[in-house]
């Protein structure tokens, strides 16, 4: 399945966030559904059968509500707004990136220099990083860049989908549905305990991809000339 496969795109890794936010929606709707007799005789109040994936004969309202989830995430981007709410691309493209870039141009990265870095992470990832490892004719080894793709796409999913079950677990609680409430509060902690996983593999690609386009005198200046104006 191509949700599965490495992205080949930025529109793969959506792609992929999308089904399997749709797939949590799909299981948080089931265990509110048992946990609330009022929200299971709504969803089984549209008396029309649809399927999910390879799950057939739902009641259509149990396929509906998981897809608006979808839906409302990919034209907002949740993962997108998280990453921005604890600063997660900013810290890492700062430190994992920039920052180690920079030295390994040969520039004494002072404090002053971290806070211009800082100030201008946007625009420096658009000279000094994205033109050698981007999706489009990468400069260095395409599969590093796949690879390094394929570990935030699952850390996006991941990061969505465990807020959802982190939801569920706060209405089951306020439901009194212990037991059900523990169901989803395990399923976060691994999803976390998972996050973690991808965020080790997240790091170690960057730090291939650092070394691959230090690795080239010529992009090496290049990179050295930016952050001497910066």
């Amino acid at each position: 399945m191509k949700a599965f496969a490495q992205p080949e795109s930025y529109s793969d890794m959506l792609q992929r966030v999308f089904y399997f936010t749709v797939a949590s929606g799909f299981v948080c709707t089931v265990l509110l559904a048992l946990g609330s007799p009022q929200l299971k005789a709504f969803l089984d109040s549209l008396d029309v059968e649809a399927s999910i994936g390879p799950i057939g004969g739902l009641k259509a309202l149990y396929v509906v509500v998981p897809l608006a989830v979808g839906l409302v995430s990919r034209m907002l981007k949740i993962h997108d707004m998280l990453s921005s709410l604890f600063r997660i691309r900013f810290r890492f493209d700062t430190l994992r990136f920039l920052v180690p870039l920079a030295t390994g141009a040969g520039i004494n990265v002072t404090p002053e220099i971290k806070r211009r870095v800082r100030s201008n992470r946007a625009a420096a990832m658009y000279k000094v990083f994205y033109p050698y490892a981007s999706f489009k004719d990468p400069k260095i080894d395409a599969q590093l860049v796949r690879t390094a793709a394929d570990y935030w796409g699952w850390f996006w999913v991941l990061l969505e989908s465990s807020l959802l079950f982190s939801i569920t677990s706060c209405v089951l609680g306020a439901l009194a549905q212990s037991l059900l409430c523990i169901v989803s509060a395990a399923v976060v902690l691994g999803e976390l305990l998972l996050l973690l996983f991808m965020w080790t593999g997240c790091k170690r690609t960057a730090a291939r991809q650092v070394n691959a386009i230090l690795a080239q005198p010529g992009w090496k200046q290049e990179i050295f000339d930016y952050f001497s104006t910066l």
